[in-house]
């Protein structure tokens, strides 16, 4: 009977139709929850658009890769990233931002109120750090990695969480 059923140009034409909606379908969870259309990424201060190809000599990992489409960093909660960011912190930050990030002549990272808005989230943090902001804010792009960057907001997510 399927050999007969096939014959018929409707029903091939139906067939069709739900082999190409299950491919599209099977496509579709491959891929969810991840983003295909690279991010933007914008100045914190100017809203113009930040360049985030590596530096020459950059290394791209898993973890810069990864955050550049969807903007999860990947090592908020990982004790070796969080280890690493806060020695980065320290060398990096703390000057402006005080050693427990609470602020000195740079705002708090740790509390709520935020100079800007957009650090309420990773890309926006991301931006911040890797750009440069209104102020004293240098860009840290060139200075240290993006992977670098990645471990520092993860140090500065687990205090927040404390």
């Amino acid at each position: 009977m399927l050999r007969t059923w096939w014959k018929n140009p409707t029903n091939t034409c139906t067939a069709a139709v739900i082999v190409l909606g299950v491919s599209m379908a099977v496509g579709a969870s491959t891929h969810a929850g991840e983003n295909s259309t690279p991010l933007t990424f914008t100045n914190t201060f100017s809203g113009e658009p930040l360049d985030v190809t590596p530096p020459d000599g950059e290394i791209a990992t898993e973890a810069t890769t990864h955050f550049l489409r969807t903007a999860e960093n990947i090592y908020v909660g990982d004790a070796a990233a969080i280890g690493k960011g806060s020695e980065l912190f320290l060398k990096q930050c703390a000057v402006c931002h005080g050693i427990n990030a609470t602020g000195r002549m740079g705002p708090s990272l740790v509390d709520d109120e935020y100079v800007y808005s957009r650090n309420a989230s990773d890309k926006g943090i991301f931006e911040t750090i890797y750009g440069g902001a209104g102020g004293l804010m240098a860009p840290l792009k060139g200075r240290i990695t993006q992977d670098e960057i990645l471990k520092i907001m993860a140090y500065l997510r687990s205090l927040r969480a404390k």
